[in-house]
């Protein structure tokens, strides 16, 4: 994690599955592949893969800045403007790509609201124009509220309480403010910072405990790995999708992986391939589904039928594309701030 001396290189196993499954989820909803019934079970609950990316975003933000901003030596204006700068040019380029596919009025409102990457403030967050990235915008309102979270965890004690007081409120949010008569149809809790706060809360107590959890899980390896496949495979079977008994199961069951990947050492989780992955997830996961659609319109997703081989190729094909144009980017990218910005930078001293 940048900021920190400290690197947890598991992190970049997690985020990198997360990434793969939440893209295997959306090839299978948005085609018409013919797949066993318990297959079509286990990737669309990859759905809920979405929540880890959120927990894992505030160990990382509680790993590189908690103690900055706790003793009042964080330059705010560097830090809205590498989170501008790391995010707003990609995120730019989909939308612009999105335009030039859909050709809507109310696509290219959509498209300057996002590009403001506070759309997490509207009251009802569904964005159209890249879908996915409802996401971003929450995840850049818990950057907009950072210093706020440092506060809620200030101690352990008041982190204990803060994520006891956001479950709380989340249970009445299920209960009453996600009716219709605050929410449009078709609404997404999920898309709420109230369903949210608790995984950005759950990384930043595993940050707070994170010497007691490294020594414990390095000593119980074996059995920490156990209990997290064992919740594993108990989310299916634990009935309830409502709301608030949805998040708690993730909750749970993504806390356990994060407990894992603080204090095990994975060759699966931690290795050159899975740290590629995950220094692009983020871009990976705003953009998979653009290219879904582009090979869509080209017809090259049922090349090999409509049945698990054709739905296999069309994931590694929208994955593989999507790499190379992430990859792609990142090169341009890093040739021009070497070619021009340090060089002009270089020059100005």
């Amino acid at each position: 994690m940048s900021g920190t001396k400290e690197r947890f290189d598991n992190m970049d196993g997690l985020k990198a599955i997360a990434c793969l499954a939440i893209v295997a989820m959306h090839v299978r909803a948005n085609s018409g592949y013919s797949l066993p019934a318990g297959a079509v079970t286990v990737i669309a609950s990859w759905t809920n893969c979405v929540p880890l990316f959120l927990m894992l975003s505030g160990f990382g933000m509680f790993c590189g800045y908690y103690e900055r901003c706790k003793a009042g030596s964080l330059n705010l204006n560097a830090f809205y403007a590498r989170r501008y700068g790391k995010i707003l040019p990609f995120f730019a380029l989909l939308i612009v790509l999105d335009l030039i596919m859909e050709r809507s009025t109310d696509h290219l409102i959509e498209g300057l609201m996002e590009a403001t990457l506070v759309f997490g403030l509207l009251p009802n967050n569904q964005p159209q124009v890249v879908g996915v990235s409802w996401t971003l915008g929450v995840i850049f309102l818990f950057y907009m509220l950072f210093s706020f979270f440092v506060f809620l965890c200030w101690t352990k004690r008041r982190a204990w309480i803060s994520m006891a007081v956001s479950i709380l409120l989340l249970a009445l949010c299920s209960m009453y403010y996600f009716s219709d008569r605050f929410v449009i149809a078709g609404f997404d809790p999920r898309h709420s910072f109230f369903y949210c706060a608790p995984f950005f809360l759950g990384g930043g107590l595993a940050y707070l405990h994170r010497e007691f959890l490294k020594t414990t899980v390095a000593k119980l390896r074996f059995a920490v790995l156990a209990v997290a496949i064992g919740a594993t495979v108990a989310w299916y079977f634990i009935p309830g999708d409502d709301t608030w008994v949805l998040m708690m199961k993730n909750l749970v069951v993504f806390a356990l992986w994060l407990v894992y990947a603080i204090g095990a050492k994975s060759p699966v989780l931690s290795n050159r391939v899975m740290k590629f992955l995950a220094g692009m997830s983020l871009e990976l996961y705003l953009c998979h589904m653009v290219f879904f659609r582009i090979l869509e319109k080209l017809k090259v997703l049922y090349i090999f039928g409509k049945g698990p081989a054709g739905y296999v190729f069309a994931f590694l094909a929208v994955s593989c594309v999507a790499i190379a144009f992430v990859t792609a980017y990142k090169f341009c990218v890093d040739y021009i701030v070497k070619r021009f910005i340090r060089k002009d930078a270089a020059q100005d001293k």
